[in-house]
């Protein structure tokens, strides 16, 4: 569980880090399935498609742009949605220690509905800034999302950046990313003041809690090595979707409910 100095700072900065909470040797081979997975199946297989379902149910967003030097079928993708579905991520997933995390702010009947395990490689673009909730339209927020570096998070290679005290806002105005070339949706907050944004900087292993209402953002990867993150969204297990019908019929490509916890009253 959260420990009451890291509550506090949770409610005061929407967000905490929590140094060496994963053994590195499970983040490699989270990386490894992860790769396994775009190997079995890869992008060259899906010439034009913005993503494409593996058999196994994740889902694979290649790069909109191919990074220089790119050469391996994991060098093409940005994300492999949905792989809390099976393997080492699905354990972690529902693991004693993430539960505890997600159940001492949301309580204790919590699901993860998605994951991504993102392949940031070299020259790929960063995502701006935003905020999870634009995306998670629930009646009950926010969802506490867990990202847990696999990877080295570094300036050079694209670390997160994130502007404490953000998470205070109501959902803002997001607009399509305005770069061209930009990644299929990738959203921006315009006209952020980033005085106060502070970089993430982590090692394989650490793991950063964070409220859906945190804006944050991506650097672009300026370095010569992949920048790896699995990323999780825990929320409520009675949350209702408010989304439009059509909305979530293509949400549906990428959340897929999974319960985690429940208390002893149900």
């Amino acid at each position: 569980m959260l420990s009451k100095q890291q509550m506090v700072d949770w409610e005061k900065d929407g967000f905490v880090v929590i140094r060496g909470f994963l053994d590195p040797k499970v983040c490699i081979q989270m990386e490894a399935e992860a790769i396994a997975a775009i190997r079995n199946d890869p992008p060259s297989a899906h010439q034009g498609e913005p993503a494409y379902i593996l058999k196994n149910g994740m889902l694979v967003q290649p790069e909109a742009q191919v990074p220089v030097g790119a050469n391996n079928p994991e060098d093409f993708v940005a994300k492999v949605f949905n792989t809390h579905l099976q393997g080492a991520a699905h354990d972690f997933a529902i693991s004693d220690g993430a539960a505890s995390l997600v159940s001492s702010i949301l309580g204790d009947d919590i699901d993860v509905f998605q994951s991504m395990f993102i392949l940031k490689n070299p020259g790929a673009w960063g995502q701006p800034w935003h905020q999870d909730s634009y995306y998670f339209n629930f009646d009950q927020q926010p969802q506490v999302g867990l990202w847990l570096a696999i990877s080295e998070a570094t300036l050079d290679n694209g670390c997160l950046s994130v502007l404490p005290g953000s998470h205070t806002n109501a959902v803002l105005e997001h607009v399509p990313d305005l770069r061209e070339g930009a990644n299929q949706g990738y959203l921006e907050i315009l006209g952020v003041d980033e005085g106060s944004a502070i970089p993430v900087l982590m090692n394989p292993g650490d793991l950063l809690v964070f409220n859906s209402f945190l804006l944050h953002r991506s650097l672009d990867n300026r370095g010569g090595a992949r920048r790896s993150a699995m990323v999780y969204h825990y929320g409520r297990a009675d949350s209702v979707n408010l989304a439009s019908p059509e909305v979530q019929a293509m949400q549906q490509r990428v959340t897929k409910w999974i319960p985690v916890r429940r208390s002893s009253a149900k």
